[in-house]
């Protein structure tokens, strides 16, 4: 059920001790010439959608389509909120939400860059500490890639994981062609345009990517965290 299609008397009735919030936090940011700017948000909202249709009292917030960025932040299309800003907007989020009484919650983002996941990780230690309530924060572009079926060599942003993704959710959104591009570190150098390190754009070679196989990574990221949270978030 997603909380912005529904009524505050219907907010109300439907949130309970064992009510599960989800709020997929996504990005606008730029995934090479072949994938749109919203990606991580549409991957996100996707598993969100998907985990609600298979579990019972599960409420899916509005995501949140902005986050943290340094690799790609000068890329056109990039639209970077800083650390402080993001930790804060994440912090209200949640602790209005607890105001409403839920006390389980499930962030899914699906831009993972170590500083954007920081800054929404504290967040939510904050909140942890001043509430009594359950957070669970993953990234669902971690989980797929941690399965071995799914773990394509050199494989990253914007990609054949996010590449196959996209073609299943939204295939309209992806152009025709498909583009390969590597990761160059900087060995420790800190850079003042981190996009250096994506030359091409994206991370990975994106020909075999397909929307079968996207729509397998889906339905594996959602049943993942369906049995993720039936074990750790009760």
């Amino acid at each position: 059920m997603r909380v912005d299609r529904i009524t505050s008397d219907e907010f109300r009735k439907a949130v309970t001790k064992s009510t599960l919030l989800i709020i997929p936090i996504g990005a606008t940011e730029a995934h090479g010439t072949h994938l749109p700017l919203g990606t991580d948000t549409f991957q996100a909202e996707r598993v969100a959608d998907m985990i609600s249709a298979k579990k019972d009292n599960v409420l899916v917030a509005p995501a949140l389509p902005y986050g943290n960025h340094s690799s790609l932040k000068n890329v056109p299309g990039t639209i970077s909120l800083t650390f402080d800003t993001l930790r804060s907007v994440m912090y209200d989020i949640l602790e209005s939400f607890i105001e409403h009484r839920v006390r389980k919650i499930l962030i899914v983002s699906g831009h993972c860059g170590t500083s954007h996941m920081a800054a929404v990780t504290e967040a939510c230690r904050d909140i942890v500490s001043e509430h009594d309530t359950k957070i669970m924060f993953v990234s669902d572009f971690e989980i797929a890639r941690a399965e071995k079926e799914f773990c394509f060599d050199g494989d990253g942003h914007g990609g054949m994981i996010e590449t196959s993704r996209m073609l299943a959710i939204d295939p309209a959104t992806v152009k025709k062609e498909r583009p390969k591009g590597k990761f160059v570190h900087a060995n420790g150098v800190v850079l003042q345009d981190a996009s250096s390190c994506i030359p091409d754009g994206i991370v990975g070679d994106t020909k075999n990517a397909s929307a079968e196989l996207g729509e397998s990574m889906n339905n594996y990221i959602a049943d993942t965290l369906i049995r993720m949270l039936d074990r750790d978030l009760k």
